[in-house]
């Protein structure tokens, strides 16, 4: 491994705007992997003299059930990791973060950057039948569906911007000729834009616009995706085991159109929860790659398997706006000063991970040549034991309760694994000693945790967000009113209207425009940004070329291969 990779990847976000990553709801110990040296044909020397391995499998940790393969209605990491292996979109984007070919060979863009037109390369289907522009058109009328309610809906009518899409999905028309998404022929695809998006290509990329097989969907109705035959896929690989909450096995695609660039024959992923576990299972050779917590550190930080890797990937506290209680600014307030972020990240997280100073992470550009946190600045509120109880004191007050009663009505809704349960525990001992109360942990598995935040049945919470595309848009349009991804619930028109003004303006207007919500953001505090995530992970050195992005998907296996060891 050459641990100087991540300058090629950092100089990369720098340079190229249009770099477009896959990001989503986190789950908290999504096991890492990391992109390689680039190898050659499974005839070549491959690298410093290795040859390719006999036995072409790689061993790793899921980490959780995924909680949903439909690429049209998934927003999770885990899922989406997952769909990136086994289905393709017009684009697909190279170790390097770059933009290449996917399903569609080549693609023109008209002059004035509103008319795209896909031309599809003839690739199949895992059945063998023909991936078609009429499955690209069935699949975004699919994700801006009403009766769909797609969380990413908003992907297609407000950050891509597609002609009227918005109103399709908003019920003001009905007629899809006016939509800007048609399928001219059986290998022509076009899409019409509102006002250019300059990083609209590689969006397409992003899970929300990559296409399930039509006759698939129909013919499995609810149960699509549910299980690995209710699926058709069009990537590099097939779920061929699913074992649920135990593991999921992926297999080679023969029928992909680069299957010959494929050199992994199976990617075996188990669903452990416990990291000591995991480690174990590394140190027996069961696992090839694994997350190392903090109390493993010294264990590897010095061996040639360890890597280091930082993420443009926020972790909250996330509070339910529409509960009786938590609708109150002060309580809000009184359990964000309560929290020591320092003390946190040093002590409990120990891993490199940086305090957060607002919601968007670093790595995202700004403006002036800086990154956007660098025009930002740190807006948030210094841990501040005596304001917290000033707070918590006011927020009683104004709504006429007993620290017992909200002490009673207040949970702390995290995951079942042991590194979440670990940092809840940290929250709520913090919570306990600066504010008096102490607030119930409810651990449960990742899918759950997710569904829970849909039917707003949570108080408090950890929430983490990576980014899906290179742009702080990705972050700072999470909690426009009604967004599909607002699980805080909250709304506020002042920032509706500054993030608006950031979608459709150009240039320092937008980023002045992202730096008035993050303003509004840290005011109300609908959220809490704690810190931006940086992971520990060792993977074998026989173990090449599994392709990890700062920002969006945590990892693609296309182009992994296994050495002779």
């Amino acid at each position: 491994m050459r641990k100087h990779k991540w300058l090629v990847l950092l100089l990369v976000l720098a340079m190229v705007l249009s770099l477009a990553l896959t990001g989503c709801g986190k789950d908290e110990d999504t096991p890492p992997a990391n992109s390689e040296e680039e190898g050659g044909s499974e005839e070549e020397v491959v690298e410093d003299g290795e040859k390719l391995a006999d036995e072409q499998i790689l061993k790793l940790n899921w980490g959780s059930e995924p909680p949903d393969l439909d690429p049209q209605t998934t927003t999770d990491a885990v899922s989406i990791e997952i769909l990136n292996a086994v289905y393709e979109g017009l684009v697909r984007l190279q170790p390097d973060g770059t933009v290449s070919p996917g399903l569609a060979e080549s693609w023109d863009i008209s002059d004035d950057q509103l008319t795209y037109t896909f031309h599809l390369r003839d690739a199949k289907w895992s059945d063998g039948t023909p991936i078609t522009a009429e499955d690209f058109e069935y699949a975004w009328f699919r994700a801006i569906d009403p009766k769909v309610a797609a969380q990413y809906s908003y992907q297609l009518t407000d950050t891509g911007a597609i002609k009227n899409a918005g109103k399709y999905f908003n019920g003001e028309i009905t007629d899809k000729e006016q939509v800007g998404i048609k399928a001219l022929d059986e290998k022509t695809f076009q899409v019409e834009l509102e006002r250019p998006i300059p990083f609209f290509l590689s969006l397409t990329s992003f899970v929300t616009f990559i296409p399930p097989q039509k006759a698939a969907v129909e013919s499995f109705g609810d149960t699509f995706a549910s299980e690995a035959d209710k699926m058709i896929y069009s990537g590099p690989f097939i779920v061929s085991e699913w074992e649920h909450e135990q593991k999921l096995v992926l297999k080679k695609n023969e029928n992909y159109w680069d299957a010959e660039n494929v050199k992994l024959e199976e990617v075996r992923g188990d669903m452990i929860t416990d990291s000591n576990t995991a480690i174990n299972l590394y140190e027996t050779g069961e696992l090839d790659i694994t997350g190392v917590p903090p109390e493993f550190l010294d264990n590897y930080k010095d061996t040639e398997e360890f890597i280091n890797l930082a993420e443009a990937t926020t972790w909250y506290i996330q509070y339910n706006c529409e509960d009786k209680y938590l609708q109150n600014k002060n309580l809000r307030y009184a359990l964000s000063y309560a929290i020591d972020v320092q003390s946190f990240v040093d002590n409990v997280l120990n891993n490199g991970s940086i305090a957060a100073g607002g919601l968007t992470p670093t790595l995202l550009p700004g403006k002036d040549g800086k990154e956007f946190a660098e025009n930002r600045g740190d807006i948030l509120p210094k841990y501040d034991a005596a304001k917290a109880k000033e707070y918590f004191d006011k927020a009683l007050e104004e709504l006429g309760v007993s620290a017992e009663e909200i002490q009673k009505h207040l949970t702390f809704l995290t995951d079942d694994n042991d590194i979440a349960k670990k940092r809840a525990a940290a929250i709520q001992n913090m919570w306990k000693q600066n504010l008096g109360i102490e607030v119930k942990i409810e651990t449960v598995s990742f899918k759950i945790r997710i569904d829970r935040y849909d039917r707003k049945d949570y108080t408090t919470t950890f929430a983490g967000w990576g980014g899906d595309y290179n742009d702080p848009l990705t972050f700072m349009d999470l909690f426009v009113t009604g967004g599909g991804n607002n699980t805080a619930y909250w709304s506020n028109e002042g920032y509706d209207a500054a993030i608006k003004k950031a979608q459709t303006g150009m240039g320092d207007e937008r980023i002045d425009a992202m730096l008035e919500a993050e303003n509004i953001l840290a005011e109300e505090m609908p959220v809490f940004p704690v810190f931006y995530r940086a992971r520990n992970f060792v993977q074998r050195t026989y173990v090449k070329d599994v392709a990890r992005f700062p920002v969006g998907s945590d990892i693609d296996f296309k182009w992994a291969y296994i050495i002779e060891h």
